[in-house]
């Protein structure tokens, strides 16, 4: 039982993404930089940090294989909202840490589909659920001819929805919903991909020129006024790549980041009065490249179906199938599931984070990939993964354009008789497609290309969970995972079913490899400042053992577990002022013929942030201890620049609504701070603080 499963709904629409980006680079921690015109901005500094969705409506529930429908006559759920419902605070974005920005998490959102709205047309039948927080997955440059930038890149979430809520009895009456309470009432399968985020914002020059041309016609802004935007000269984006010093100084991105900048640096009323005239006279010509979103807004498409209840299911993964890229280039992961529906085959294919696009969006690269069909490789001996052993079963519409739209690009393929050769009976190709590797046929420059295979052995591993935030000195429990240990699930399946007895190594990567690895991903690419990852390598422990790996193994169910323990991994980045250390954990198999014949995305590894237990006083005062880490956060997270935490009599005047917003529960979307980086022992060391009175000394 998943997303993949039946009774299974499809959405679409937009989402909104607008993390602040003043984080973005461990250069802005340091304590050396407290000015703005010294900190890089980034595309987006004053970003709320909230992740919404915008206009996602049902556009297709699937009942059964070959039971579908688009029509709400038949269902009302069709054409019914799927949004975020909150009503203190939005759903946040969360990277885990400037030097791992590859592993974007969604905290405090709440998913509903159906139920009363604006739209005229809306019923009252709905359900609604916690999504359990968990990062993206499978990212990568889906489209040939975007912007050179993560507009053109496509990932996945997965997770549950917990704690529903459901209407399915008013009138009038969803089958879906009515079919999907039956099958799955305690907790759902929840999968959507996003693409085509918008993130060129457009740029304010504040130079020379446009000071001389803001004193002139037809703007007329007084000198003194100029004067006090002198500052924003200085201001600028990124460090230049090759000198490691500022580049483009007094462009500024943002509209809302600029209004900002307007009231600090003149103030209300000027800002009011002069403020319209300014920007029109230092705005730029906006050109976001090949992409039609909007900033900072961008493209979903997703599924929801039911999941399986019994433990240990894993949360943020479907043990199934999956079809693997080779060294051509082309096309993505493409997860699958085959099964039997009276003696016929059908196979789940999605789709919707495996097609190259043209531009950022929906138009697959038909002229690129050419006819698609779905091959299995008729393995004889020895077992091969060719073009000479491909046996066509189906063809994938010519329309999948829609099919990414409509239905998250998720499709049901069971096997056509008259596609199959003379030799081969219905029987054995349905035998066949349950038993024998899975690929997509397509061409490339007029060749028939295999562009997606699945693995020789049939095996398909990942972790379930991707981040992990650990904290020594803190125990672990239900109710604080947070804490000094974790444990990590691995699932195999082969061919779709457990993989019992296979042995697994895990690692961790050295310094020199997480740096590589973490500077060339789509998140993390063109940060600054990368330095001193992963050391001490003793600070995390693999089973117990702090050397490099551990061997672990399969049980019937498929899964095995990797136990990790932290110690203080002292100060490791204090010259940048960045609190603990990032280390990464890659996976794979043992026996060296099945790691050598298998492909991974290279994103599936494990990230982990490891605080340092820093050293708390048993009384603390803002003088021995807040200062030195609370003011940080007045400087990186705009969102609470209204509590002026680098000041002491603001903080103090703010502390209740403080102490509020650090006592929240992890996945609360109030919680502060947004991206959740604030250790467990520095968090109760503010709460301490405020408790005791505030003292200054």
């Amino acid at each position: 039982m998943s997303y993949l499963g039946y009774p299974r709904l499809h959405f679409s629409g937009g989402f909104l993404a607008d993390p602040s980006t003043i984080n973005n680079t461990p250069n802005n921690y340091s304590n050396d930089n407290p000015d703005t015109n010294q900190l890089e901005l980034y595309w987006n500094p004053n970003g709320t940090g909230i992740f919404d969705l915008q206009e996602c409506t049902v556009t297709k529930v699937v009942y059964a294989p070959g039971k579908e429908t688009t029509d709400p006559s038949v269902d009302p759920i069709i054409g019914q909202s799927v949004k975020a419902v909150y009503s203190k605070a939005a759903p946040k974005l969360v990277d885990l840490d400037p030097d791992q920005q590859n592993v974007s998490e969604i905290w405090g959102l709440s998913l509903q589909v159906g139920g009363t709205s604006a739209n005229p047309q809306s019923i009252k039948n709905f359900v609604r659920g916690d999504y359990v927080e968990g990062s993206f997955n499978a990212i990568w440059g889906q489209a040939l001819n975007g912007p050179r930038s993560s507009a053109s890149g496509s990932g996945v979430y997965q997770s549950q929805l917990k704690n529903l809520a459901w209407d399915i009895n008013s009138a009038p009456i969803s089958p879906y919903l009515s079919a999907l309470n039956t099958s799955s009432s305690e907790q759902l399968s929840v999968n959507f991909v996003v693409n085509s985020h918008n993130n060129s914002p457009v740029q304010y020059a504040f130079t020379t020129e446009t000071f001389k041309a803001l004193a002139g016609s037809p703007y007329n802004i007084p000198a003194d006024i100029i004067a006090k935007l002198e500052p924003m000269s200085q201001y600028f984006q990124n460090l230049d790549s090759t000198t490691g010093v500022p580049k483009n100084r007094g462009f500024v991105p943002t509209e809302s980041y600029v209004n900002q900048q307007f009231l600090v640096l003149l103030g209300q009323q000027d800002a009011n009065t002069y403020g319209s005239k300014i920007r029109q006279g230092t705005i730029q010509p906006y050109d976001p490249g090949n992409i039609a979103t909007k900033f900072p807004f961008g493209l979903v498409t997703g599924t929801i179906g039911p999941q399986q209840e019994q433990a240990p299911a894993p949360i943020y993964y479907t043990p199934s199938r999956t079809m693997a890229p080779l060294p051509n280039g082309m096309c993505y992961f493409a997860p699958f599931n085959a099964y039997d529906v009276d003696g016929q085959s059908v196979v789940t294919l999605n789709l919707g984070n495996a097609l190259n696009t043209n531009a950022p969006g929906y138009d697959v690269a038909t002229d690129a990939l050419g006819d698609l069909s779905l091959v299995y490789f008729n393995q004889g001996t020895p077992a091969v993964i060719e073009l000479s052993n491909a046996v066509t079963f189906a063809k994938l519409p010519n329309n999948m354009d829609q099919v990414l739209k409509n239905s998250a690009g998720i499709i049901d393929l069971s096997v056509d008789n008259t596609l199959l050769p003379k030799d081969i009976s219905l029987s054995e190709a349905n035998q066949a497609v349950l038993s024998m590797p899975l690929g997509l046929i397509g061409e490339l420059n007029g060749t028939k290309t295999i562009l997606l295979a699945e693995n020789i052995f049939g095996y398909n591993l990942r972790a379930d969970q991707f981040v992990y935030r650990m904290n020594p000195g803190t125990p672990s429990s239900a109710s604080q995972p947070q804490g000094e240990t974790a444990n990590v699930n691995f699932y195999l399946t082969c061919f779709g079913k457990p993989a019992a007895g296979v042995e697994l190594t895990t690692y961790k990567l050295d310094q020199t490899s997480a740096i590589s690895y973490t500077t060339g991903t789509l998140g993390t690419s063109g940060t600054a400042g990368i330095k001193n990852l992963s050391i001490p390598t003793e600070a995390l422990a693999l089973n117990s053992y702090t050397n490099e790996s551990a061997t672990i193994t399969t049980d019937a169910m498929g899964m095995a577990q990797l136990a990790l323990a932290c110690t203080d991994p002292g100060d490791p980045r204090a010259s940048q002022n960045v609190d603990g250390q990032v280390y990464f954990i890659r996976y794979g198999f043992v026996d060296t013929t099945i790691q050598s014949s298998y492909t991974q995305d290279v994103n599936d590894l494990v990230s982990v942030q490891v605080y340092g237990k820093a050293k708390i006083p048993a009384k603390p005062t803002w003088d021995n201890c807040i200062r030195f880490f609370l003011p940080q956060y007045a400087k990186l997270y705009p969102i609470m620049g209204r509590f002026e935490l680098n000041n002491y009599a603001s903080v103090v005047e703010n502390s209740a609504a403080i102490k509020v917003v650090l006592s929240k529960p992890m996945a609360d979307a109030l919680r502060m701070p947004v991206i959740r980086d604030m250790s467990i022992l520095r968090t109760n060391a503010v709460i301490d603080w405020i408790n005791n009175g505030t003292p200054k000394e």
